[in-house]
């Protein structure tokens, strides 16, 4: 996974170059989707004049011109006789999903903000939060409150990576006879109003901020499971605040990698000490290393730089043997994983030592 040695020196100074002018390469991309030259190069389905381009799309030919030569330069245009045509690279920065969901979150979300990149990991706090959107100590609290185009690219991102697992960790969970769970970090109540519909015998009490617990709410009565779907707000950072007792079953689905390894602890701990005696602790992270692919593994290695600038300036996407020392110190133990969840989810199941 990621071989970077075996390159030439030619190739490595490429791909080098290739860096540092990422963040001109990203921007010059975004617009060549985003102001149709992808699109109507993909339609057409020839090649065509930066003249052609110009009048067809009502941009200048100086603006198609500086847009199409970097496209040229990053491999998703082909030039040939003084004619564009689209690439797969193109192609794929055009179509594919999840190359959209991470552009758009990227520059919606992240772009301005890792400037600060370096005070961030310097003062472990989100600068660049600070700097963008809010003096807020996370980016949790204020979800709901970001900017419209803001707060559209964070939950598309977040709902892509976990919708892919969803249906499937649904049938699971259905199946397990779990009546009453406990889910820390509910968010907008997705799960939560999922599983209530799915298994009549299961309700949920979920733990979050006031914000979203409102919008979780609302959802759950909206879709007739409001007498099964209870909340109640907490400072889920506040070490001294006990989860409330007498679950079969916590439930955390994507949403420990939110927090620094101390953090990840107390929260365990204190699920454990919300569980019945035969209760269960279950997780779903996309782990780095359990990536089939190095596509998954580079997406989230490079999600970490998120979660150090915007989000809390501490968490990161962890790798799986993390998450099981992190289990151990809490006092419990992994007693099942299920591999390969959507796009490389982990449920990792616990239970007291």
């Amino acid at each position: 996974m990621f071989e970077g040695n075996n390159l030439s020196a030619a190739d490595a100074l490429l791909e080098a170059q290739k860096i540092a002018f990422g963040p001109v390469v990203f921007q010059t991309a975004r617009l060549l989707r985003d102001w149709g030259v992808f699109k109507l190069l993909q339609d057409k389905k020839t090649s065509i004049s930066v003249e052609e381009i110009s009048k067809t799309l009502g941009l200048s030919i100086y603006t198609v011109e500086i847009l199409c030569e970097s496209g040229f330069s990053m491999g998703a245009l082909k030039l040939e006789n003084e004619k564009y045509s689209i690439t797969k690279i193109g192609y794929f920065l055009l179509i594919d999903e999840m190359t959209k969901v991470n552009m758009d979150f990227n520059h919606d979300v992240n772009y301005q903000g890792l400037f600060y990149l370096d005070e961030a990991l310097k003062n472990n706090e989100p600068s660049g939060l600070h700097h963008t959107f809010s003096k807020e100590e996370t980016i949790y609290p204020i979800l709901s409150k970001l900017p419209p185009k803001v707060k559209k690219s964070w939950f598309n991102f977040d709902h892509f990576y976990s919708d892919a697992a969803f249906k499937l960790l649904i049938d699971i969970m259905s199946k397990k006879g779990v009546k009453k769970l406990l889910e820390p970090g509910g968010n907008t109540g997705k799960w939560a109003v999922s599983i209530t519909k799915a298994s009549p015998q299961t309700s949920v009490t979920i733990l979050d901020h006031q914000g979203q617990i409102d919008v979780a709410l609302i959802n759950a009565k909206k879709n007739g499971v409001e007498d099964r779907v209870d909340a109640r707000a907490i400072d889920l950072l506040d070490h001294s605040i006990d989860f409330p007792k007498g679950y079969d079953g916590v439930w955390m689905s994507q949403f420990l990698d939110c927090f620094s390894p101390s953090d990840i602890i107390s929260i365990l701990k204190r699920s454990k000490d919300a569980l019945n005696e035969d209760g269960k602790v279950f997780i779903v992270e996309p782990f780095w290393d359990r990536q089939s692919h190095e596509i998954g593994a580079y997406c989230l290695i490079n999600t970490s730089p998120y979660f150090t600038a915007l989000a809390n300036g501490t968490s990161k996407m962890y790798r799986a043997v993390e998450f099981e020392s992190f289990v151990d110190e809490a006092g419990l133990k992994v007693v099942e994983e299920i591999n390969g969840l959507g796009f490389g989810h982990t449920l990792m199941i616990c239970e007291k030592k």
